[in-house]
C-alpha cells in the first residue's frame, strides 16, 4: 500500500500527489511493466537530461513509498508498479475526497455539485446516476 504524502491542486495530472520526476518515472514503469533502473533512465533520457543514479534513488524512494515492488535479480533490482495506474488514480482520488470530506463535508458536496453543474453537464448526469445507484445497493 503507498503513502498519499501531498496534494498540490495547482499541478497537473500526477503531479497532484508526485513530484514532477516521480510521476514521469511512474508513467515509464506503468508503461514497461516490470523493468530496471536502466530501462527507466533509457527511456527518461530521450526526453530530459538526467543522471543514472537520479533515476535509481527516485525508483528507490517510490520503492519505500510503496508505489514500486522492487525484487533482486542478481546484482540489479527489477522493479513493478504495486498497482496499476488506474487504481493508483483511484486509491488517491479516495484519500483527498476522505480527507475533505472529514474537514468540510457539506461544503465540498455542496461546491462539488455547483462546479461540476457549471462545468460539465454530462459529468452532473453521471454524478446524479452514481447516487441513484448507490442508493439502490444500500
Amino acid at each position: 500500500m503507498f503513502r498519499l504524502f501531498d496534494f498540490k491542486p495547482g499541478r497537473k495530472g500526477l503531479g497532484k500527489v508526485l513530484g514532477d520526476l516521480e510521476a514521469e518515472v511512474m508513467e515509464e514503469v506503468w508503461a514497461r511493466g516490470t523493468c530496471t533502473v536502466r530501462d527507466v533512465y533509457e527511456g527518461l533520457r530521450l526526453k530530459r537530461r538526467i543522471a543514472y543514479t537520479t533515476v535509481m534513488t527516485t525508483m528507490s524512494r517510490l520503492a519505500d513509498k510503496g508505489l514500486l515492488v522492487r525484487d533482486r535479480d542478481g546484482a540489479a533490482f527489477v522493479y513493478r508498479p504495486s498497482v496499476s495506474k488506474d487504481e493508483f488514480r483511484r486509491r488517491v482520488a479516495s484519500e483527498v475526497i476522505t480527507a475533505i470530506l472529514d474537514g468540510f463535508g457539506k461544503e465540498f458536496v455542496s461546491q462539488l455539485v455547483r462546479q461540476v453543474g457549471q462545468t460539465d453537464s454530462q459529468m452532473l448526469e453521471e454524478l446524479e446516476r452514481a447516487i441513484a445507484e448507490y442508493k439502490k445497493q444500500k
